[in-house]
Order: structure tokens, then sequence, then C-alpha cells
């Protein structure tokens, strides 16, 4: 009896360790099969910033605030920036509307503060963007 138990005890053993040194291997494995794909690397993300990130940024024209970032326009045939969707005019968010402004129009300074030479008069003034014209 002792002999029996010993021996399955001996037997959960070994396979345990197998399957450990199995998934060992297969992580290694894994770790080494990647491959990197050409023009992405560390130097390709210096300057870059998420799109989730400038969403909800202020931009200022001088030292006052002409709008806020609410969505970015992404031309799929070039893989470029097209415009910025800025929410202006209103207050606390109501009566503000949403203008499209050339992605070159919006500069990034220090501290990522977005700013442009564009007016709140001209902003407010320009046609409302419709997302319905990109379908």
């Amino acid at each position: 009896m002792k002999t029996t138990i010993l021996t399955v005890f001996v037997m959960l053993l070994a396979v345990t360790t197998a399957r450990s040194q199995q998934t060992r291997d297969d992580r290694s494995t894994n770790l080494q099969a990647t491959t990197p794909i050409a023009g992405i690397d560390e130097a390709t993300f210096v300057g870059s910033a998420r799109a989730s990130r400038l969403i909800g940024s202020k931009v200022y024209q001088g030292g006052t605030s002409v709008g806020q970032i609410e969505d970015v326009i992404i031309n799929l045939d070039h893989a470029t920036v097209t415009a910025v969707i800025l929410s202006v005019g209103g207050f606390l968010g109501i009566g503000n509307k949403l203008v499209a402004a050339p992605v070159n129009q919006i500069k990034v300074g220090s501290e990522a503060k977005f700013t442009t030479d564009l007016t709140k008069e001209q902003l407010i003034n320009a046609p409302a963007f419709d997302f319905d014209k990109l379908k």
C-alpha cells in the first residue's frame, strides 16, 4: 500500500514537473518568436501621442481658450491626420458646436499645450461639422 501511494506520488510529481517545464518552454518560445514589424521601433514613437490623450484637451489662441478637441479625423487612404474637431462656443457644454480645423492650424507647444492662430470668432463663425459627411 505504501509502495502504491509512493509510486502515485512520484508519477504525479513527474507529470507536474514535465508540464511546468513545457509551460516555461512555451513561454520562452513565444517571447523569442516575436519579429518586429518594419518601420516600427522605439524611434517611431518619439514625439507621438495617442489620439485618446488629445481628446478633451483645450486649444488656446494666445492665453484664451478657443475650443476643446473632441475628435481627430484621419485620411485612411494616406494614413494622415486631416482635421481636428473642436467644440467651440457655448458655456459648460451648452450651446457649443463642432468645427473642423485643419490639422496644420493646430500646434502643440511645451507641456502638450495646444495652440492655434485661429481666433475664437473665426471658429464660432465656421460652419458646424457634421459627422455624417464621413460616411
